[in-house]
């Protein structure tokens, strides 16, 4: 069963999808359809009550890892790169190369950045810690903004 729910978060309106793997889908605040149902309170999984409670959790600065099911539907090569993303501890920063390292290629920088362009569980799968190897942003499917602003809730001092 797919189920769908917003949350109000610092970087806006999140949409998190789960279906009875796990969480699939988060929706950063530019990428929601806030016309779409929501499962009602009552009727939402355990998947969902979870993924919800630990986000709220992330952004009072209560918890600083994820423990939901995730259900990541990617090529290997992305699947493998975003599974490393997912152990950059709270508060570090890696590189696309470093990324692309740990998962097998250190030559596919440029794949590893693309795979997390295409990271569809951002946040539980913090793609906000990878920076480009001169230390600058890089990229953020949210922008920028939002990117600084997580880096800076996790400690870090930021500069575009």
């Amino acid at each position: 069963m797919n189920e769908f729910a917003t949350l109000e978060t610092p970087i806006g309106t999140l949409g998190v999808r789960t279906n009875s793997k796990g969480v699939y889908r988060l929706h950063l605040a530019n990428d929601v359809d806030y016309k779409e149902t929501e499962t009602p309170n009552n009727n939402q999984s355990p998947i969902l009550k979870n993924a919800l409670k630990q986000l709220r959790e992330y952004f009072d600065e209560n918890r600083t890892t994820f423990s939901v099911p995730l259900d990541l539907q990617m090529p290997p090569f992305y699947k493998k790169a975003l599974l490393e993303v997912a152990k950059i501890p709270y508060g570090k920063t890696v590189s696309y190369q470093e990324i692309a390292r740990r998962a097998g290629n250190a030559k596919a920088s440029r794949a590893a950045g693309s795979a997390n362009a295409n990271n569809p569980i951002a946040i539980f799968i913090p793609c906000h810690r990878i920076l480009a190897s001169d230390g600058t942003l890089g990229g953020y499917g949210g922008g920028l903004d939002k990117k600084m602003i997580l880096l800076e809730h996790e400690g870090l001092d930021v500069r575009l």
